[in-house]
């Protein structure tokens, strides 16, 4: 536990920007720290000043990289569940998950097949979660309204591109920033408009791992970030045209004929992203982290509606983002043994 002194030392009352700005005079420097958050999917303007520690995260602890790739995360998670004799239903929709009083008594699929269960532990984002797969239930949509004050994180525009050629100035991370954070932060998290000189992230694995890529070529991750989709929003009109702003930007500095080296490319828009994980509003990190709407905190794993469903994701503690994610499910397993007090079982992952 914290001490008062430490927790005082934390600038609770502040944001992350205005602790930024205790510390460093520089614009350039204060703008490298402030964009530290949107590793959360969040404003430095609206977030804690506690998460100024995102900065000893990454820069302090650094940062790992999974040799193949994040993909084999999951790849090991599948050995270990085949070791565990675990069955895994694949490719299978759930409709709804079915209730008797405050309790989930399992769930219904796509194709109507019903599943009984002790426990029922939702990656749907928990906002949802309540309300598809379990808009039958009387009181579902009062926690949806209750649950309004976890806003979704922004969105992003994704670029998988395969080049036919290095640039010897690109390092695994790499970030170009837009002239004016201000401008940036305030037309996509209050205007909820894209910035048309936006921040852009890109990843290039295959300078860690020469196996992601053929010889003498490259594979960016490029990420631009946008609001969450509102209501009746389609990027189908707007991707092509905010794809050339963002390929223009990263040309015009120093990524020359980047367009023409184009190999391979595959697209997803905030679209793409909330039909494919059921992300409210095509969320990238799930709820937004604002010190004055929700004190900074996620949605707690245990559902305050039915005593044994729980939550894993992006919308619950640590966060968004795969090591996060990873995390809080450790996070509700130990929520889950300890709730129905089953010893915990300890087992590398190989």
């Amino acid at each position: 536990m914290h001490t008062v002194k430490e927790l005082l030392q934390m600038d609770p009352m502040r944001s992350m920007d205005a602790t930024t700005r205790k510390y460093f005079s520089n614009e350039h420097l204060r703008q490298l720290f402030n964009f530290l958050i949107m590793y959360i999917g969040s404003s430095p303007y609206h977030a804690p000043a506690v998460l100024t520690q995102l900065a000893h995260v990454q820069l302090g602890l650094g940062i790992y990289y999974v040799k193949g790739g994040m993909y084999k995360i999951a790849e090991a998670m599948d050995k270990l569940l085949q070791e565990l004799g675990v069955t895994v239903h694949l490719n299978t929709p759930v409709k709804e998950i079915t209730t008797s009083g405050a309790k989930a008594t399992g769930i219904t699929l796509e194709n109507g097949e019903s599943l009984s269960a002790d426990v029922v532990v939702s990656n749907l984002e928990a906002i949802p979660t309540y309300r598809y797969l379990l808009k039958n239930h009387a009181q579902a949509a009062k926690q949806t309204q209750q649950l309004a004050k976890f806003e979704p994180t922004v969105s992003g525009l994704v670029l998988l591109l395969g080049v036919n050629k290095q640039y010897k100035q690109l390092q695994h991370h790499n970030f170009f920033f837009s002239k004016d954070q201000k401008e940036e932060f305030d037309t996509i998290f209050n205007k909820g408009k894209i910035a048309m000189d936006p921040t852009i992230y890109i990843g290039v694995s295959s300078k860690s791992d020469p196996t992601q890529a053929p010889e003498g070529k490259e594979n960016l991750f490029v990420l631009t970030h946008v609001p969450p989709l509102k209501e009746g929003d389609d990027w189908a009109a707007l991707k092509d045209r905010y794809r050339d702003v963002v390929l223009k930007k990263l040309e015009a500095m120093g990524l020359e004929d980047l367009r023409s080296s184009i190999e391979f490319e595959y697209t997803f828009t905030p679209n793409d992203i909330q039909e494919l994980y059921g992300a409210n509003g095509g969320s990238i990190y799930g709820v937004a982290t604002d010190r004055k709407k929700n004190g900074g905190f996620k949605i707690p794993a245990r559902s305050q509606l039915l005593s044994n469903l729980y939550f894993v994701g992006g919308s619950t503690h640590p966060g968004g983002g795969v090591p996060m994610v990873t995390l809080s499910g450790q996070l509700t397993a130990d929520a889950i043994n300890e709730d129905f007090q089953i010893p915990r079982m300890q087992k590398d992952i190989g």
